[in-house]
């Protein structure tokens, strides 16, 4: 099983600021330790020096104090007194010996007698040379050496003091000596340095102890001074750039500081406000991108459904055209035999209730014949490419005549009209016959529209430049958004009582389009209905002069 601590401690160990207070940690352990050997040394030498200076001022004291009694050679004396010294504190042995290094007295009794080896520690600064110095520098009067005893091993400070031959000693009658002879013996006095190892050990342990103290302090002080100097900025930093990275781009790393940090924290949230300033440009230029796609493709299905219009159109003007030729002339031959056959009964038959039942059986023949001949005209009218004949024309005289040639439906249908004719200028190029059947059709749909009356406002105004606009309007049932986007299809009508076969509106349609015009309707059920048309003053040469003419958007006709 996989310990979840480790990944945990890996990420401190690999830390910056846990790098950082390992170095300075090792460092300042290093340094103290590198002072606590040098003071160490330095101490003991000190106090080996103090030690040794002690030494010197003991050995001449014993020196000066056994001099009287060995120049009364009183020997009894000599033994109390070096017997006294040796049984001090710290003193190891006294002893006194001749040149040829026979120890004539020694607070050590089974010395007295014995010699030592010249060539020994003690003895070799002299007898280094064939012929023994008559002095020897006092720096060098000491050696230290180690010993045993019950199986522990202690430093002793030997110190030797040359006795001269002084001349009390070189005239005295007691043991006189010729004055040739510089050195007569050698005072060594032993002392133990155990005393001085243990101050040097619990020096030592407390320079120890007061060096660890010193380290955990300042390793804590490291440790404070890394955690709010490195750690607590560049936490915030990494959160910050981790906020950045998944998306945040409102983070603010709030670190007032006037150093290196501070200015990398400054500018991390300089960068974060530029990123957050650029995200709001792309969105909104993604959001503009998505509502032109949107209105581009909105556009390309009223084109697609153009085409498709323009496509019904072209299938439709053509069988409209060979249905019209077709029933055109028995259309014609119907109603005429009907009016041959209804004069011949008037004139053959005497009034009967009978002649009266035929008569208006012929009359229902040449009204539902003349309906159908209406409905070939529309369909010629629709599917036929004849060319306009444009012309100016006064726009306000063309509605004029269409308000009058309805006339007879508005007064039978109690239909008030009204007129807005707000255009100055009211000169335009086109068909004016063409104009008025849109217009009549388009009157006739709004008098449809209000069975029990309304009103009809017809209005014109100026458009965009050289382009002039004329609106029908009524108080009517109005129109379904679902129907609005099917009313200009041939054949389509929501009339269900035979009035009509739903070529009016798509007539009007082709009319619009032969003058490079648009027709649009604004209606809502109960709200009445508005078609508004708006066409060129002066349509282009192409079409004036027969050809197709093309509507915006690229629709044929």
């Amino acid at each position: 099983m996989r310990d979840p601590a480790r990944p945990r401690l890996s990420a401190i160990t690999s830390s910056l600021s846990f790098k950082l207070f390992f170095v300075l940690f090792l460092s300042i352990l290093l340094l103290f330790t590198v002072y606590a050997g040098v003071r160490t040394r330095f101490q003991a030498r000190q106090l080996e020096q103090q030690v040794k200076a002690e030494a010197y001022r003991a050995s001449d004291f014993i020196r000066q104090s056994l001099l009287a009694s060995m120049l009364g050679n009183e020997r009894e004396r000599i033994y109390q007194m070096i017997t006294q010294l040796g049984a001090e504190s710290g003193v190891e042995v006294v002893r006194i010996y001749n040149k040829r290094g026979e120890i004539k007295f020694s607070s050590d009794e089974r010395e007295i007698g014995t010699s030592v080896n010249l060539r020994a520690e003690a003895c070799y600064a002299c007898h280094a040379s064939d012929r023994p110095l008559q002095s020897l520098p006092t720096a060098e009067r000491a050696r230290i050496y180690r010993k045993q005893l019950d199986g522990r091993h202690y430093r002793v400070l030997g110190l030797i003091n040359p006795i001269q031959n002084s001349p009390g000693c070189s005239n005295g009658g007691c043991h006189a000596h010729t004055a040739d002879q510089s050195v007569l013996g050698v005072l060594d006095v032993q002392m133990s340095l155990a005393t001085l190892d243990s101050a040097l050990a619990s020096s030592e342990r407390h320079g120890f102890a007061l060096a660890t103290l010193v380290i955990l302090a300042a390793a804590l002080l490291m440790a404070a001074i890394v955690f709010y100097a490195v750690y607590v900025p560049v936490k915030q930093l990494r959160r910050g750039t981790e906020a950045l990275a998944g998306g945040n781009l409102d983070v603010e790393i709030s670190l007032r500081r006037s150093d290196e940090m501070g200015v990398l924290a400054r500018s991390f949230n300089q960068m974060a406000r530029n990123l957050q300033r650029a995200d709001s440009e792309l969105r909104t230029w993604s959001h503009t991108l998505e509502t032109r796609v949107h209105e581009k493709t909105a556009e390309l299905e009223r084109i697609h459904q153009q085409i498709i219009q323009v496509e019904k159109t072209a299938s439709l003007g053509r069988m409209a055209a060979t249905v019209a030729h077709e029933l055109n002339n028995p259309l014609s031959g119907i109603i005429t035999y009907a009016k041959v056959v209804a004069r011949r009964l008037r004139g053959a038959v005497p009034e009967s209730p009978e002649r009266a039942a035929m008569l208006e059986d012929l009359e229902l023949i040449r009204g539902e014949s003349m309906r159908c001949g209406k409905i070939v005209r529309d369909l010629l009218t629709y599917a036929r490419e004849s060319t306009p004949e444009f012309q100016p024309v006064r726009l306000h005289d063309v509605i004029q005549r269409a308000l009058k040639l309805v006339e007879h439906h508005t007064e039978i249908a109690h239909v008030e009209t009204e007129t807005e004719l707000r255009l100055a200028d009211d000169t335009v190029v086109c068909d004016r016959e063409q104009i008025v059947q849109a217009l009549i059709a388009l009157m006739i749909n709004a008098v449809e529209a209000m069975p029990t009356g309304g009103r009809l406002t017809l209005k014109t105004w100026e458009g965009a430049p050289r382009r002039a606009c004329l609106s029908v309007s009524d108080t009517g049932v109005g129109i379904s958004e679902e129907v609005q986007e099917r009313i200009f299809d041939p054949f389509f009508s929501t009339k269900s009582d035979a009035k009509g076969v739903g070529l009016g509106l798509a007539v009007v349609y082709g009319i619009v389009q032969r003058h490079e015009g648009r027709i649009s309707v604004a209606s809502a059920p109960g709200a009445g209905t508005t078609f508004t048309i708006d066409i060129p003053r002066d349509p282009s040469a192409a079409v004036r002069g027969g050809a197709p003419a093309r509507l915006a958007g690229g629709r044929a006709t």
